[in-house]
């Protein structure tokens, strides 16, 4: 059985993975993947539990899921729980994330969105063991990522949830993904600065940024320039990352994911941000 110390290198050592692109199950999509993504710049995220027959074999993959609310006081069904890790180690994962948050996706009452975790004493311990027994019951590393906030559920400094997360990766040992518009999005709720709540999270190992699809899109809330210096901001304070994942949102069209994801590998292109460079 490998160790927390184990699970934890296989994240944050290794080459970078590149440019991260969703798992979308349609010829379409595939036909994209296969003609303008290259195996060696780009790795694909799969969103569990969902219908992986389609996979590409040929490109690096992570697993991402919104099913196992890692704050709740609840776990999701056990069935829920080995579809997932049994699909991530099928397709050869390098990790698993999660979020931190209350009330998933999937199983029960539906509220197709996660939540921000409601503060109590147990919190941080419940979070740490949970994420300790999948990893020793799997096997598969293991990343957390914090949602967006948009209430304080009780007058609860926002703040609390960038301690919270930085805790329990440093204990626990595991890696972040920064989601740059969930981040956004919490900071333009509270009135807070987009670098503030980052600086909550200098110290810890982030293996993982999200950067949203919407910004290409004329309705999108946010340019495209917006989210790109979001984007540079992250990599200059957090320059060890191994993957940026374009992520795709719920009401995002497929032509407008296609051409962020087409945009970002063009500029990382000439970037300094070298995607698998020797010397990473």
């Amino acid at each position: 059985m490998k160790t927390e110390t184990q699970l934890a290198n296989e994240v944050i050592s290794g080459k970078r993975l590149g440019i991260g692109v969703a798992w979308i199950d349609s010829p379409e999509y595939l036909d994209f993947i296969n003609k303008e993504l290259d195996p060696s710049f780009h790795y694909i995220e799969v969103h569990l539990p969902s219908n992986i027959n389609n996979v590409p074999s040929n490109f690096e993959k992570i697993a991402h899921c919104s099913t196992l609310p890692l704050a709740d006081l609840h776990e999701p069904t056990r069935k829920i729980i080995k579809d997932v890790f049994h699909q991530a180690k099928e397709i050869e994962a390098h990790w698993i994330g999660e979020h931190l948050s209350i009330l998933g996706t999937t199983d029960g009452l539906q509220f197709g969105y996660i939540f921000a975790p409601i503060k109590d004493e147990d919190l941080k311990d419940r979070v740490i063991r949970r994420i300790k027994r999948y990893q020793e019951t799997y096997g598969i590393p293991f990343v957390i990522e914090l949602g967006p906030r948009y209430h304080d559920w009780g007058g609860v400094d926002v703040l609390e949830d960038y301690t919270l997360l930085k805790e329990i990766s440093i204990e626990a040992n595991i890696p972040i993904i920064l989601d740059i518009p969930h981040t956004w999005a919490t900071a333009k709720a509270f009135n807070k600065s987009f670098e503030e709540l980052l600086s909550f999270l200098k110290g810890a190992h982030i293996a993982e940024i999200h950067i949203g699809a919407s910004g290409v899109s004329k309705k999108g809330q946010i340019s495209f320039e917006q989210s790109w210096n979001q984007l540079v901001i992250c990599l200059e304070m957090f320059p060890e990352v191994r993957g940026i994942t374009v992520e795709l949102g719920k009401n995002t069209k497929t032509e407008d994911y296609c051409n962020t994801i087409r945009e970002v590998s063009k500029r990382f292109q000439s970037s300094k941000w070298r995607i698998n460079d020797e010397n990473n």
